[in-house]
């Protein structure tokens, strides 16, 4: 028996699937910090983290450095106040006891000498008012006399009675600042305010004149002597403001040509004449306005335009978050057009008296609930005023930081050459960040600012300062450092499915493109599946030229050159092997340059292949 074979039909086997790599663009997150939106569906170019980025209409810039400016003392930086009339324009950093001239200290380390001690608050409200006569500041806090700067005769204390200035010369010893002159020759006495010294030379402000002091004769008090120098006799600096304690007076706004003040505690305005420092003082009695209880916390003007004029509203704000607009130019008329209330409103509780910020024709205010704006106040509910906030992007983050931050004021500045404003965080307890929130005035993206430590912020000559609690002067975007140390610049992006909702993806590669004129080091990763994972910042070492790409620093200027014009540039493709159904990408610098850094992140280019469906 033969046994024969019969061979089979003999198939191709089909050849292995190769994977495809897909690419995938992630623009940089111009929305900014959002942190209200579902993980899920996330807001397209936005991120989770936006830490020193700042989020601009192209891109995310790295933010400017910080500088120690002056030291004031040991104690906290409370408030700023700034003049700017006729040529002149100084800032004063305030603490509790004392007012300080820091527009040009001579040592950041040595505070200057007070223009004005002996206070018991820092906390200062205050405006610049420019009258027939002169240009002042006027500035209250609610515990001490009203204090009035002109750049004749300096500060000076306002309360009920007028102040003089008695010049003198061949001065033998100093005067104190306090206590009693006497004349020598005509028994005349007067109290002492404040003494403007300037060696031999000066001039003694006075109250409670009595008798007439004579030219030439010998005026002594308090150890001191010189020989009284007013061929004219003594001239009044200031008169009185009378009907009120000054003490008492809180808060200034200007509406209408007008100073209004809030007396602190109670529900009662305060007012003056028009185009008047001083004078009688009228009341503006609200307390059957409101009806939370609580007492009035601030004034603020609303104008309906971008300007000031005949449609501007006044608004009176409480400490329980009560809001009642008037309108009229009258506060003591009689008759609905000269004064008549528009309407009361709920805006939650406010988060400090100069949390007030202009923009074009709204009063944007610092709440519990967010940044709002009163004309959105005069429309919702207060339930619904969140919905309206210009933060709510970042609600669950602002409403956090309020909670633990109450119990110190808040402030907002808006910086216009910088096309931001900045929300100071002041910190209350040991352990919180030096934070700040800042927001883009023209597209509202938000970002945070870390390792600022905002007591108090303020804008002067465009310029942005900021007070500590250790009682230093910082100014803000001035170098790419803070202070000596390095700025740590972080991204992460929100999650992303790269449109496979549900489907397993690699992220095999990427490289970031970048808009820079500066050095800058970046480092790239990736996190998955909702949770974030940030490798360690990299080293800013040799001023930020360390290269992490092994590819070079991306067409920008040597140190020794001046800064060109901000180029495109992106380093090579690096390996990043991340598996999950979603990523976020993840973008690091650290910043330690001798000059204000010019880098703005663009996008950041990915090849992913695509898995099966988690099951």
């Amino acid at each position: 028996m033969r046994l024969e074979r019969f061979p089979g039909r003999r198939k191709a086997v089909a050849p292995q699937a190769r994977a495809v790599a897909n690419p995938y663009t992630f623009g940089a997150p111009v929305a900014g910090w959002v942190t209200n939106h579902s993980l899920v569906k996330s807001a397209p170019f936005s991120a989770q983290t936006l830490e020193n980025f700042f989020p601009t209409s192209t891109g995310i810039a790295l933010r400017g450095g910080s500088i120690k400016r002056a030291t004031i003392s040991a104690l906290p930086v409370e408030s700023f106040i700034t003049y700017n009339a006729n040529g002149t324009k100084k800032i004063w950093a305030c603490d509790a006891n004392s007012i300080r001239d820091v527009t040009s200290p001579a040592s950041p380390t040595v505070p200057p000498s007070a223009d004005v001690s002996g206070q018991t608050s820092g906390y200062y409200a205050y405006v610049n008012f420019t009258t027939s006569g002169d240009s002042f500041v006027i500035a209250v806090n609610g515990t001490d006399f009203l204090q009035l700067f002109s750049t004749a005769f300096g500060w000076s204390a306002v309360n009920g009675l007028a102040t003089y200035r008695l010049n003198f010369d061949a001065q033998t010893v100093n005067f104190p600042s306090s206590g009693t002159v006497t004349g020598g020759t005509s028994g005349a006495t007067a109290t002492i305010v404040k003494n403007i010294d300037n060696g031999a030379t000066g001039s003694l402000l006075v109250q409670s004149i009595t008798g007439t002091f004579q030219d030439n004769e010998t005026i002594t008090g308090g150890g001191g002597s010189a020989k009284a120098d007013i061929p004219t006799g003594v001239v009044q600096v200031s008169a009185a403001i009378t009907g009120v304690n000054t003490s008492l007076l809180s808060h200034v706004w200007l509406y209408r040509n007008r100073l209004m003040f809030i007396e602190g505690g109670t529900m009662r305005a305060r007012f003056l004449p028009v185009d008047s420092v001083t004078g009688a003082i009228g009341t503006l009695n609200l307390s059957g306005v409101f009806q939370r209880g609580g007492s009035l916390l601030f004034g603020a003007t609303w104008s309906m335009d971008t300007g000031a004029g005949i449609d501007d509203k006044c608004v009176f704000v409480t400490t329980e978050g009560e809001a009642a607009v008037y309108e009229g130019s009258n506060p003591a008329g009689s008759t609905a057009a000269e004064w008549n209330m528009v309407g009361r409103y709920d805006i939650t509780t406010p988060m400090g008296k100069r949390g007030t910020m202009r923009a074009g024709g709204d009063l944007i205010i610092l709440t519990k609930e967010g940044l709002v704006p009163i004309s959105s106040a005069i429309t919702k509910d207060a339930a619904a005023l969140s919905l309206a906030a210009i933060s709510r992007n970042i609600e669950p983050d602002w409403k956090r930081e309020a909670a633990r931050r109450l119990s110190l004021p808040w402030e907002i500045v808006k910086w216009p050459d910088m096309n931001y404003a900045i929300v100071s965080l002041p910190i209350t307890s040991t352990g919180q960040e030096a934070w700040s929130f800042v927001v883009n005035l023209e597209t509202g993206a938000w970002c945070k600012f870390v390792g600022w430590e905002t007591r108090c912020i303020e804008l002067h000559n465009s310029r942005l300062f900021f007070g500590t609690n250790d009682g230093k002067v910082y100014e803000g975007e001035i170098n790419g450092n803070d202070d000596g140390n390095p700025i740590a610049y972080t991204y992460v992006g929100n999650p992303d499915h790269m449109k496979s909702l549900g489907r397993l993806k690699t992220v095999r590669e990427a490289r970031a493109t970048f808009l820079s004129a500066t050095p800058y080091t970046p480092l790239i990763s990736f996190s998955v599946n909702y949770s974030v994972s940030l490798p360690p910042a990299p080293t800013a070492a040799d001023g930020g030229t360390v290269d992490l790409w092994d590819s070079g620093l991306y067409d920008v200027m040597k140190w020794d050159q001046a800064a060109p014009t901000p180029s495109i540039g992106g380093g090579q493709w690096i390996s990043i092997g991340k598996t999950g159904y979603v990523v976020q990408p993840q973008l690091q610098i650290t910043g330690y340059l001798g000059f204000r850094p010019n880098t703005e992140f663009v996008q950041m280019d990915v090849t992913f292949e695509n898995g099966g469906v988690v099951v």
